[in-house]
Parts: structure tokens; sequence; C-alpha cells
């Protein structure tokens, strides 16, 4: 539970330097580094695996975080371009912020589904599953740090 809190932590700064104009990248990519560590000692933490199963998940798992890694960063683009557009927001701009979230949701789904299953494929239902409720866990918990530092669209005025 601790580590989650301190996932948490870590998205948070980097959503709030994510909103930030001009930011030094480098801190960010720090930041992302801490996250993806931390997510990988979460879900050491909890995987139970026997030495056969190990050899197949930890590449296929570190396949899948690289993968998530281009997920992350249009997240944080899509994120930055609302922050920047927030308080001239216009009807174009928002269509266009939609579309590309919708999007983006599109390809986490398929993303997971493609792991799913090639995780399928050579592990155990039972491994597989239980990595994708800590997936979903991590996933709820980052959303919901997101989605709670970053404000609704303002009223017009």
């Amino acid at each position: 539970m601790k580590k989650l809190f301190i996932l948490t932590f870590l998205f948070t700064s980097s959503i709030c330097f994510a909103q930030i104009e001009s930011f030094d990248s480098t801190y960010v990519d720090g930041i992302k580094k801490n996250v993806k560590s931390t997510i990988t000692e979460i879900v050491k933490d909890n995987m139970t695996l026997t030495e056969e199963q190990a050899k197949i998940f930890w590449p296929l798992f570190n396949d899948y975080i690289a993968a998530y890694d281009s997920i992350i960063n249009q997240r944080a683009a899509i994120i930055e371009e609302y922050m920047m557009n927030y308080y001239g927001m216009d009807d174009k701009t928002a269509k266009e912020l939609i579309t590309k979230t919708m999007k983006l949701n599109e390809d986490n789904f398929t993303l997971k589904k493609k792991y799913l299953d090639i995780m399928l494929g050579k592990l155990p239902a039972v491994v597989v599953g239980k990595f994708f409720q800590i997936d979903a866990r991590i996933t709820a918990l980052v959303d919901l740090v997101r989605m709670s530092s970053v404000p609704l669209v303002r009223k017009s005025e």
C-alpha cells in the first residue's frame, strides 16, 4: 500500500509539471522513470511466479511497460494541450481534444488486449488474471490522481 501512495505522489508531481508551459523535460523523464520503477516493484511484490513463469512473464511485462510509455506520453501531451488552452478553450479545440482522448482510450484498450492475448498464450490464466487485476488497480489510482489534478472545463463567460 505504501508503494501505491508513492506512485500517487510521483504521478501527481509529473502531472503538475506537465501543466507548466516550459518545464525541464529531463525532470519529467526522471519522474516517469521513478513511476515505472514503482509500478514494477508493486507488480513484483504481488505476483507469485514459479521460476519458469518468471522467465516468461518479466520480458512480456517489460515489453508491455515499454509499449505503455507511448500511451503515457500521449496522455501527457493531451493534458498539456488542454491546460495551454484552458482559458481560451473554443469548440474546435475542445472537439480535437475529445477526439484525441477517445483515440487514446481505444489505443490503451488495444494495447491491453494485445498483451492479454500474448500472455494467455504463454502463461496460466490465473497468473495473467492476477497481473491484469494489479494493472487495473494501478491504472485506477493513476487515473484518479490525474483526474483530480486537472480542472474541469471552465464555464463560458
